[in-house]
């Protein structure tokens, strides 16, 4: 039975990716390799455990049983390694991360850098991007993620609280007439980000006043938080991003806030993780002490103001 807890522990992979190419790229293995596992699980039970297709699998019944068997196992296992590791005054490993490409110039890397040298044996790679990754299908180990969560499988822990803010340059501002309420944005264009709603939802100083709503127009849309927000600098509509992200260009006065009376609904600071056992130990770690900095004083300027 030894020889086959190898071949247990892939099979889980493929039962938790849903493809033999998923759990290859997520064990580091080729997809020949992972398939040969498999099939060796299935001669040693002498029962099909997956059903194979050109589009999909799936799992037999006892298929479904091994997984569940094989699952508590490996969590089973690394909890031992985790007690061990928590143990040890030096933490090592790797962990392979996604952020959104705002981050790599905010206080975020700094938090990040100072981990590093207080943990000289962990190693990490960082994808700053705009782009949301499927990190279980890339096997990556967390992603932080700024604004509404979408419903999913997904272990998650929010950070910190942050503020979006409202801005166009002053020659595009110039060339219309004083903006005092939300209505009077319908006739302007947004740049509008993947990902982010063209419907402004802004809330009023004023309580009296209570929410508005405006669908805005775009004839522009770009993948990338710099991109917009260089446009709206340039004259192309308003822009909607993060407050941490436009304060120095508000400072500076290459662009202006809109409304500064009205404001949108705050957004979530998000770590996400899948969950998986792999690396649980070395990710808490990580989450924790990021967790930290943003509960100990201005929580999104601790976090990632710049």
């Amino acid at each position: 039975m030894l020889d086959h807890l190898r071949a247990l522990a892939v099979f889980s992979k493929v039962a938790e990716a849903g493809s033999f190419r998923a759990a290859a790229r997520q064990l580091g293995i080729s997809a020949s390799v992972v398939s040969h596992h498999v099939t060796s699980l299935e001669r040693y039970l002498d029962t099909p455990l997956i059903y194979r297709s050109t589009r999909k699998l799936s799992l037999t019944a006892a298929g479904q049983q091994l997984a569940y068997s094989a699952e508590a196992m490996l969590d089973a296992a690394q909890e031992g390694f985790g007690r061990i590791s928590r143990q040890s005054a030096s933490p090592s490993g790797s962990l392979r991360i996604t952020a959104p490409a705002i981050l790599q110039y905010a206080r975020f890397v700094i938090r990040v850098s100072t981990f590093m040298k207080h943990y000289p044996k962990v190693e990490m790679s960082i994808n700053f991007s705009d782009r949301q990754h499927n990190i279980v299908e890339e096997g990556l180990d967390l992603a932080l993620r700024i604004g509404w969560l979408q419903d999913s499988a997904l272990k998650s822990r929010k950070l910190a609280d942050g503020g979006l803010m409202l801005c166009a340059s002053p020659d595009y501002l110039r060339e219309i007439p004083v903006l005092r309420h939300p209505d009077d944005l319908a006739q302007l264009d947004i740049v509008n980000l993947v990902g982010t709603p063209t419907t402004l939802r802004l809330q009023s100083a004023n309580t009296k006043a209570g929410e508005q709503t405006v669908r805005m127009s775009h004839r522009i849309t770009v993948d990338s938080g710099f991109a917009a927000k260089r446009m709206a600098i340039e004259g192309c509509g308003l822009v909607m991003l993060p407050d941490f992200f436009l304060r120095d260009s508000v400072a500076d006065g290459s662009l202006v806030e809109v409304l500064p009376d009205w404001r949108a609904p705050t957004f979530g600071i998000y770590a996400v993780w899948p969950d998986n056992p792999g690396t649980n130990a070395l990710r808490k770690l990580f989450v924790d002490y990021i967790a930290l900095i943003a509960k100990t004083g201005e929580e999104t300027d601790r976090l990632i103001a710049g």
